[in-house]
Formats: structure tokens, C-alpha cells, sequence
């Protein structure tokens, strides 16, 4: 299942809300990302982040800041600069920040309408809710586009989520479980006991560990049912320069029936529904609804 097959798909749809919003309402969307230290997987993620901005005519600025900088309070008067600022019309903090920094705080300080992350109490209490908000946490919007284009069977299906953080295994599991796919979810974690045995279950696993286990790999084929889909979200630096995931993609491809590659499956997902994200900020700004994709 190729992330850039899928975004290549959907450019075009991409490009028509723009030109929507260029030629009848004089607006561009702009991104500013604040990105805190030098982890290299984050810098990854923003650099992608402002390519596929410039390739659809978005406009996008980071704002670097030094790790031994930052506090809490002088990150939510940056966020309030930016909330001000009317050109720019979708605000993200990039993760991980320092542990000493209060994220949540950070979180609720971006204005509801520019959290194009989904990661303020406003957009996380609709999502939970059921009601989505204004916007989709990224990941999951970009998970759910990716099976809808390749029709992987979801509704009433056996779904294994495995990670728990506030932007991708958590809203995963929920979208999943929820109205939108009707998938029954066991939501799991790297400490839950007999791992291998619930994903041996599943008819979908939704990998997204990211983080140094001390294995090669997380997701090994002896833990995929024959002819189930592996989606691998996880994310980590194995070298200079060189990124892996969470899956042993060469060996769990003989088994799975769908998989992601890693880099090129879920990670262009990911800034793809970013950019879905970043114009519907823009349309709500000018009294628009969501808008809508093919898939």
C-alpha cells in the first residue's frame, strides 16, 4: 500500500479546493510549524512537511528553537503571536518537545480553528466524542484514506492497534472502533503481555511503536495472520540518515495480503492529511465546510 501512489491520487482534488479558495476568496493557506531541538526524525517530518506545502502552492515557515530555550510559558506567547496573525491559517507544534515543557498546555493554547494537528482539548473532546471536530488527527485521517484506496475490509473486522500516543495509536484506535469503520479494536502497547498471540488474531494491525525496543524489528511475520493488512505507522532513526518502522517488511510481505512499505506508506499519509487539514482551515476561515475527497 504506497503512501505516494495514494497522494498522487489525490492531488489533483488537493489543487481544486485551492484554486477554490485562491480565486474566489484571495486565499492562500499558510502553515507555521515551531519545531524545539535537533531530533532528527522530527526535522524529517517537517522537512516533509514544507515540501509537500510548496509542491500544492501553500505557503510554510518553521520556527526553530533551541532546546536549552524553550519553556512552557515562552512557547504559548509564541502560539499566541501566531493565532493573531491572519495569514497564517494552520499552527502545529512538532513532538517530541522536552520533557520539561507542559505540551497539553501548549496544545490548548493553539486556536481551535489553526490546530491542524487535532491535538488541542477542543478538537481531542469532539474526536473522542465521535463528533470529529474540525479537523482529523493526521495519522489516522491518513491511515483511513490509505485502506479506503486500497478496499481493505474493515466493517466488523478484528483491528489490533499497537501504540498509545495522543497523535497516532490512540485516535487510531478510536477511529477505527468508531461509526466511521466499525472494526473491533484491541488496543495494545510494547508492554502488553502475549503481543504476538492477540496479532495473530487480527485481520488489521496498525503498528505505531516508533521508539527503540531493543529488537530489530517489532512486527515480525511469525505475528501476522496469512492474508491480513499491516499498516506500519511506527518511525525511527536506525543510522545516519536512515529511518525504519516498526515491521519486518520483507518478511511479513510473504504472509500479509496488504502492507506499507517504511519510508513511503504511512508517512506521506501523514503530511497528506496534514494538507487536507491545512485547507479546511482555510475554508473554515472564510465560512466553508470540510471538504470532500473521493476517497
Amino acid at each position: 500500500m504506497d503512501g505516494r501512489t495514494v497522494t498522487q491520487h489525490l492531488m489533483p482534488e488537493l489543487h481544486r479546493h485551492l484554486a477554490e479558495l485562491r480565486d474566489r476568496h484571495h486565499l492562500i493557506p499558510s502553515l507555521a510549524a515551531v519545531l524545539v531541538g535537533r531530533d532528527p526524525a522530527s526535522h524529517q517530518y517537517v522537512k516533509n512537511k514544507r515540501r509537500m506545502a510548496g509542491e500544492l502552492g501553500c505557503t510554510s515557515q518553521v520556527i526553530e528553537i533551541p532546546e536549552d530555550e524553550a519553556t512552557t510559558e515562552s512557547m504559548i506567547a509564541l502560539i499566541d503571536q501566531l493565532n493573531r496573525k491572519r495569514d497564517i491559517t494552520g499552527i502545529l507544534v512538532q513532538v517530541p518537545l522536552p520533557d520539561r515543557i507542559d505540551r497539553f498546555r501548549i496544545f490548548d493554547a493553539i486556536e481551535p480553528e489553526k490546530d491542524v494537528d487535532a491535538v488541542g482539548a477542543f478538537a481531542v473532546i469532539g474526536f473522542y466524542r465521535g463528533q470529529w471536530g474540525r479537523f482529523v488527527p493526521c495519522t489516522p485521517r491518513g491511515v483511513l484514506t490509505l485502506l479506503d484506496f486500497y478496499k481493505v475490509p474493515v466493517d466488523g473486522k478484528r483491528a489490533t492497534v499497537i501504540g498509545r500516543s495522543d497523535i497516532a495509536g490512540k485516535p487510531a484506535a478510536l477511529v477505527l472502533g468508531g461509526r466511521l469503520r466499525n472494526a473491533t479494536v484491541t488496543w495494545c502497547h510494547r508492554h502488553t503481555r502475549d503481543l504476538a498471540d492477540i496479532c495473530r488474531e487480527a485481520d488489521l494491525i496498525v503498528s505505531c511503536v516508533g521508539t527503540d525496543t531493543g529488537r530489530e524489528f517489532f512486527i515480525t511475520a511469525d505475528m501476522v495472520k496469512a492474508g491480513s493488512c499491516v499498516v506500519d505507522v511506527g518511525f525511527r532513526r536506525v543510522g545516519p540518515g536512515k529511518f525504519a518502522g516498526d515491521v519486518d517488511f520483507e518478511r511479513v510481505k510473504e504472509v500479509a495480503g496488504w502492507i506499507t512499505p517504511n519510508p513511503g506508506g504511512t508517512g506521506p499519509m501523514t503530511v497528506l492529511g496534514l494538507m487536507q487539514n491545512l485547507i479546511d482551515a482555510a475554508r473554515y476561515q472564510v465560512g466553508l465546510e470540510r471538504a470532500g475527497y473521493s476517497i
